[in-house]
């Protein structure tokens, strides 16, 4: 998730573009910065376990309903607090801000129910994961002109956010360069078989799905090398325990959390099936980050549906 100082950051900077100061006792100013973080106190979900932290975070927080009516509530206590400046420019700025929150999340692998409740699909364009060093270190940059010499404040802003713009336009074309280049050194037939997604804590690295006819491959490119990581066999969904597995909590759980999982089959003569979903986002040593199992009776039977929100650590056992 695309952390909470960045988006701050960010919202300083489209503040200074509306002529005003950056004064705590400045409505736009407090509307703007304020608003770019509000979305994420949807933190407070963890209390409830980190399982439903990823269920709820960038949900209906960061919806485009939410976030207007976020910038309205905001806005009004700000004017209210500090008169200084017209309501509907506090709300205009206000909203810039939040809206800049839920636009950022989308270039996250993470991505954002923006349509809820419309669709609870999370989107996303893939761009960055986590915080982008880049971006950062610009915005960064700018804050430092603005706080040693306000009058370059509008135009430090400016350049940092066009900067963060053209870096992030170079990033996408890269991204397409390598999914052209995977294409044909695996001689992929359709470029929708090929995804290719940021990798996790390593902001200048690409990760990749091949979507193949008869397997799925993961794998990570280094020094504009690809190697493949894992190669994950197709299952059969017609069979009667997968069907069944993909009925229930654990598929609709992935199915609503993650654009890119997929699913590996475990069958004994003698013992239950087990059907595991791997989340093929987020790999991180050696190991895709969450995963989940459906154990599935002889009898086509699910006994239990456990979700791990980390490798080697024990899940959570979801009711039935």
């Amino acid at each position: 998730m695309l952390d909470p100082i960045t988006h701050g950051l960010i919202g300083i900077a489209l503040s200074t573009l509306s002529g005003h100061s950056m004064q705590l006792y400045d409505p736009v100013f407090l509307g703007c910065t304020l608003g770019a973080m509000l979305p994420d106190l949807d933190i407070i979900a963890h209390v409830k376990g980190r399982l439903n932290y990823l269920l709820k975070h960038r949900g209906a927080s960061h919806s485009l309903i939410a976030l207007t009516a976020s910038a309205l509530g905001l806005g009004t206590v700000l004017h209210f607090l500090f008169p200084t400046t017209s309501w509907a420019t506090v709300i205009l700025w206000t909203l810039i801000g939040t809206m800049s929150h839920g636009v950022m999340d989308l270039l996250n692998s993470y991505g954002a129910e923006l349509l809820w409740p419309f669709s609870r699909k999370k989107i996303t364009v893939d761009m960055i994961m986590l915080t982008d060093p880049v971006v950062f270190g610009l915005l960064l940059v700018s804050l430092i002109i603005s706080l040693t010499n306000p009058t370059l404040a509008s135009i430090s802003s400016q350049t940092a956010l066009l900067l963060s713009v053209l870096y992030l336009g170079y990033r996408h074309l890269g991204r397409i360069e390598i999914r052209d280049r995977l294409i044909n050194i695996y001689q992929i037939t359709d470029k929708d078989q090929v995804k290719v997604i940021p990798a996790m804590y390593h902001p200048f690295t690409w990760n990749f799905i091949l979507f193949q006819e008869e397997h799925v491959s993961f794998g990570i490119i280094r020094n504009q090398k690809p190697s493949i990581c894992r190669v994950l066999p197709k299952f059969n969904q017609d069979h009667p325990s997968v069907a069944n597995a993909l009925e229930g909590n654990l598929a609709e759980i992935f199915s609503q959390f993650t654009p890119y999982y997929h699913v590996i089959t475990h069958f004994s003569d003698t013992e239950e099936c087990i059907v595991e979903f791997l989340d093929l986002r987020y790999w991180a040593k050696g190991d895709f980050l969450y995963t989940g199992r459906v154990y599935v009776t002889l009898d086509g039977e699910i006994s239990q549906e456990i979700f791990h929100p980390l490798p080697n650590q024990k899940g959570v056992l979801l009711s039935y």
